[in-house]
This record gives structure tokens, C-alpha cells and sequence, in this order.
């Protein structure tokens, strides 16, 4: 796996080839569109994969998450939903110059309809970084795009741990990253649809600074009890913990 030797044919005008220091893995991102964020690669970096695992990443993006998780674990097949075209098209393009199109499939799709793509009680684990904010919250980026990636625009909370519940698995399980001002809302919603929550990994940028982005790892009619788990990421002196490192194979 790697860059393959003609890749500037994929790439388009006012995009760029970015190194993800993986494996000779490249990646193509616009940054007028929505470029990923560290919070898709800490994700990608925590949910548990088991092997040969069949996965589906709502909400994929220009396809990091999949990308990191075909190139990290022993998943068999990622699946991967976007319903922006402009995002689902480098999405695919990140598929074709990564030799991974053999493990990676990028569908042009809805979430809230999601059995129109993917089989029901399919999917060993689903994976999504959704929109943060509400619909109704904060100043929208002058672009439809990244408003659409960061707001609740075509997609909310329930109606992704509504269609993770569809096609995931008895014992499956679901991981959502987000703000800490909605973890109680996603606890509460994934009981609705028979997704208990496991795990929350609790995400501090220092020691001393509050926490601001949670992990919440669901499992499809899973029993209750849940296991509180804190990360913090960087040392008061700005180098990553050795925590992180171990988690970015960077030890």
C-alpha cells in the first residue's frame, strides 16, 4: 500500500497532496472545502476493529477515518458514506492513489437512509466524527460545505445512532467522537435504539485544561455499566504525553 507513481492525474486544481507518514500513504485534501481534523485521527486512532471486521464510517469525508483504520488494523472491508459529492469524490480519489480501493468503498449516500446502501445487521463496528453543533447554534461558515460538516444541517445525533443501530451487529459496536456538552444526549439516544454506551474516553488537551471532546463507544444490546477513561493529549511543555504516543504508534 502506498502512493502509486501517477498520482498528479487525481489530484485537481487548487487541491494539495498531503504525507500522512503512514506506510507512503498520501492524501488529498481541498482546503476550501473541509480538510480533517486531529479529532478524526484521534478517532481513528481509538475505536477498537476487530479482525477481518466489516466497518462503515458515516459521514467519511475525504475518507480519513477509513484510511486510517485500512492502513492500522486487520478490518476486512470499510465501508464509507458521504453525502456531499464535492467530499465523496476525493474521497474516492484517496482510495484509488492509496491502492486500497480492494478494502475501502466510498458510497454517495444519506445516512438517514442508510438501508438503501448497506445491509441491515451487517456491520461489526460503525465509526463517525458527525457535526458537532446544532443546527440552531453558533455562526455558520460562509461555506455550505464545512457548514455542513460542522452543523447538523443534513445530518443529527439521533439520525446516526438511529442507522448505526440498523446495520450494526448484535454485540456490534458504535464510536462517536464529539463535545463533552452532548455526551448526555448521546448516551440517552443510543439506549433508545438498544445502544449501550461502554466507554467514554474522556479527552483533555492539557492536564490543566477542562476536557472538551469526549469518545463514546456503544455496543448494539450490550448490558449496562460503563467504564470512564480519561487521555490527555500534550504535557504542560507541549510535547504529546506518552499516552498519546502509544495510542499514535509514535512511542
Amino acid at each position: 500500500m502506498g502512493l502509486i507513481e501517477n498520482h498528479g492525474e487525481y489530484i485537481k486544481p487548487d487541491e494539495r497532496l498531503d504525507d500522512l507518514e503512514l506506510d507512503g500513504a498520501y492524501f488529498i485534501q481541498n482546503p476550501s472545502l473541509y480538510c480533517f481534523t486531529s479529532d478524526a485521527v484521534l478517532l481513528a486512532n481509538v475505536v477498537k476493529i476487530k479482525n477481518n471486521g466489516l466497518v462503515c464510517d458515516f459521514g467519511t469525508g475525504s475518507g480519513i477515518i477509513a484510511t486510517l483504520i485500512a492502513l492500522k488494523t486487520k478490518a476486512k472491508h470499510i465501508d464509507g458514506i458521504e453525502i456531499q459529492s464535492t467530499l465523496a469524490d476525493i474521497a474516492k480519489r484517496n482510495v484509488i492513489i492509496n491502492n486500497l480501493t480492494d478494502k475501502i468503498n466510498i458510497v454517495e449516500g444519506d445516512i438517514k437512509n442508510i438501508t438503501e446502501y448497506f445491509e441491515r445487521e451487517k456491520y461489526d463496528a460503525v465509526v463517525c466524527n458527525p457535526p458537532y453543533k446544532r443546527t440552531e447554534s453558533g455562526e455558520k461558515n460562509l461555506s455550505d460545505t464545512i457548514a455542513v460538516c460542522r452543523h447538523e444541517i443534513k445530518v443529527t445525533l439521533e439520525d446516526i445512532i438511529k442507522s448505526a443501530s440498523a446495520i450494526l451487529k448484535f454485540s456490534g459496536r458504535l464510536t462517536l467522537i464529539t463535545k463533552t456538552e452532548r455526551l448526555a444526549e448521546i448516551i440517552n439516544t443510543m439506549h433508545e435504539y438498544n445502544i449501550e454506551a461502554k466507554t467514554v474516553t474522556v479527552i483533555k488537551p492539557k492536564a490543566s485544561k477542562d476536557a472538551d471532546t469526549v469518545i463514546v463507544e456503544g455496543v448494539k444490546g450490550g448490558k449496562s455499566g460503563l467504564t470512564l477513561k480519561e487521555l490527555i493529549v500534550y504535557n504542560e511543555d507541549g510535547t504529546m504525553t506518552d499516552a498519546a504516543k502509544l495510542l499514535y504508534n509514535k512511542a
